[in-house]
């Protein structure tokens, strides 16, 4: 079910502003609910969301490598007379990894002719960032980068989606991650197996934390349970920074979250990765099986960054960004880049990438259907 594409990644949080000081493009606006009626049991611990609080997607980076991409967080290119202008709504916040991602490849884009002009439209889990691309001119001039949940997993939770997944097209991919299930102090076990059977014997402790309802992580726990008869409570979040924290301190047993936000914790002991969505293991957490390894390969696959334009875009434009994502990055120091985010180097095909989007759609929707959640409950 989850197969590996021939292709939900971690962001640094930034100091969040007062409430109502965002600038109106940058202000967070949450797009997930959670569902009524949460299984009860242990209070959830705290930085969760409460109910009916809507949620907004996103991963972190570790300090380290925001520090590394910090060069090339602005897209300054020496001679903008001669480069055609490209404008690249990033669905996420400044500093996130599809954000540094995005100017990384906007970097890289100057040789290609192009200077990339970098705006973020953070908030409502990429809902916001698909509507303005939307309402952008259908010449190419405007691309959005986001993973692919806006147009694979929304269109089968929200049957008021101010857009249609047919108003869009894929043209190339930046980067590719997977996800990782994870536990803390709080859950004391050391593989998914005895996770499952500790599960198992205490429901009302058996919590995993989420980027939010709705999103990949959340349909994956949904998964688990159905694949192992066991138990267990959702507690969203609203991104993954709180939940790593929570989870180290020993105040959520679980968590199911993009592998780069569990790098260098896993690493320094704080929490254990005990398997990932990958069809093979990581070569930034090699000690960590895949899901098939721990007997779930239903589990497996992978998620990207895609690039995307509107579907009235002249075929040859689409064709012509396409080529140019795709020597941007090709090149070493952009591949460095994404390793130093623990971030996968993928290229796509136009035609690839249309077929993995279909096959993803058609995925989430079974296990959306399966799962029986509703924003409408």
């Amino acid at each position: 079910m989850f197969r590996r594409l021939s292709f939900d990644a971690g962001q640094p949080q930034i100091k969040q502003p007062s409430r109502g000081a965002a600038p109106p493009r940058q202000r967070q606006a949450w797009g997930r609910f959670l569902p009524p009626g949460r299984p009860q049991g242990k209070k959830p611990p705290r930085g969760a969301a409460p109910p009916l609080q809507r949620q907004a997607w996103g991963h972190f980076l570790p300090a380290a490598a925001a520090a590394a991409c910090a060069a090339i967080m602005t897209v300054a290119p020496a001679s903008s007379q001669t480069l055609e202008k490209l404008h690249m709504i990033v669905a996420g916040p400044p500093g996130g990894a599809v954000d540094v991602a995005a100017r990384l490849a906007g970097d890289h884009l100057k040789d290609q002719g192009y200077m990339a002009i970098v705006e973020n439209f953070a908030g409502a889990g990429g809902q916001i960032a698909a509507e303005a691309l939307r309402k952008a001119p259908a010449d190419g001039s405007t691309v959005l980068i986001s993973p692919p949940g806006v147009f694979t997993i929304y269109p089968h939770i929200y049957p008021k989606l101010p857009y249609s997944a047919s108003e869009f097209t894929g043209v190339a991919t930046l980067a590719g991650y997977q996800f990782a299930f994870a536990v803390g102090p709080a859950a004391p076990v050391d593989t998914m197996q005895s996770f499952v059977a500790w599960a198992q014997q205490h429901p009302e402790q058996a919590s995993y934390g989420s980027p939010g309802a709705g999103t990949e992580p959340h349909f994956i726990g949904t998964e688990i349970e159905r694949l192992t008869n066991t138990p267990l409570i959702h507690v969203p979040y609203r991104g993954g920074a709180q939940a790593i924290n929570d989870l180290a301190g020993a105040h959520l047993p679980a968590m199911i979250t993009a592998l780069p936000n569990l790098v260098v914790q896993h690493n320094a002991g704080k929490i254990k990765a005990l398997a990932m969505t990958g069809e093979q293991r990581s070569a930034f957490l090699p000690d960590v099986p895949t899901m098939a390894e721990v007997g779930m390969p239903e589990l497996t696959g992978d998620l990207f960054y895609g690039v995307y334009v509107l579907s009235g875009v002249p075929a040859a434009k689409q064709e012509a960004l396409a080529t140019a994502f795709a020597a941007a990055s090709a090149t070493p120091a952009y591949r460095e880049g994404l390793k130093s985010m623990s971030l996968d180097s993928l290229t796509m095909s136009r035609a690839e990438l249309a077929k993995t989007m279909s096959d993803m759609s058609q995925k989430w929707a079974r296990v959306v259907e399966r799962s029986g959640f509703s924003t409408d409950k």
